[in-house]
């Protein structure tokens, strides 16, 4: 098969692929709207305030955005799960970029629209619940560095899964769930650890990984917050970035090694 990019040929690849798996987008992609509206309306259609409503909103980030959004791409590469459906899909006549780039973009067609509407609807409704307030309790949003540290955060994880969709070939979303979990888990601890190591031991730290450090010295009673600069910040979000790119580059390879 010819290896070089055809636009022609991969658009004939977008439309086989979306006729063969169309359906099951837009029923995945309808359900998690589905949920993500019934979860985040609530908190306009009433005039008294509620903690809970506001929880809902955090709910919907996580169970839609996060974990509906990984789960959703880990199907991008179901195709190559089996003998019988992987052997047809490399005989496909298309490159190995096309079979690529084609569920890659039908991923992100996905993924960012769906980031993007909960960021717009979050600040949306928490306007409107609190414009129709009849006390004097207002709702807070999301504080805009909590949300972009959880975008980024889904960046990381929407590359692991990308890549254990390819790269496993049953129980994909387990396996990397698992794999993950671990990781984070012994990522987090070390970042603690460190923490402890040069600050001198404080009683208690609530810190994640490349965010703020938050410090409380007993008996003293002393507390310090202690954030990275904007220019440091920048410079530690290019990682989830450069994490993405390269997991979709080892995607590549993979699906490469399964043609060979």
């Amino acid at each position: 098969m010819n290896q070089t990019f055809d636009l022609q040929r991969f658009w004939l690849f977008l439309k086989l692929d979306w006729a063969e798996k169309g359906r099951k987008y837009l029923l995945t992609g309808g359900l998690l709207l589905v949920i993500m509206m019934t979860l985040m309306l609530p908190i306009i259609l009433t005039n008294s305030f509620s903690q809970i409503l506001m929880l809902l909103h955090a709910l919907a980030l996580f169970m839609v955005v996060m974990f509906g959004g990984s789960l959703y791409t880990s199907t991008v590469f179901t195709q190559y799960g089996t003998t019988d459906t992987a052997t047809a899909s490399l005989m496909v006549p298309a490159s190995q970029l096309e079979k690529f780039l084609v569920p890659l973009l039908l991923n992100l067609i996905f993924i960012i629209p769906v980031t993007f509407l909960f960021s717009k609807l979050h600040f949306w409704f928490i306007g409107i619940a609190n414009s129709s307030q009849t006390g004097s309790s207002r709702y807070s949003s999301i504080p805009y560095d909590v949300l972009r540290y959880f975008i980024y955060l889904h960046m990381i994880i929407q590359g692991c899964v990308f890549l254990g969709s390819i790269y496993f070939r049953k129980l994909s979303y387990v396996k990397t769930a698992v794999l993950l979990f671990f990781i984070a888990i012994t990522f987090t601890a070390v970042h603690i650890i460190y923490i402890y190591k040069v600050t001198d031991s404080p009683a208690q730290v609530v810190s994640f990984p490349f965010s703020a450090w938050k410090l409380w010295y007993s008996p003293s009673g002393k507390h310090y917050y202690l954030a990275h600069s904007e220019s440091e910040q920048a410079l530690l979000y290019t990682f989830p970035i450069l994490f993405l790119l390269t997991t979709w580059y080892i995607s590549f390879v993979r699906l490469k090694e399964k043609e060979i």
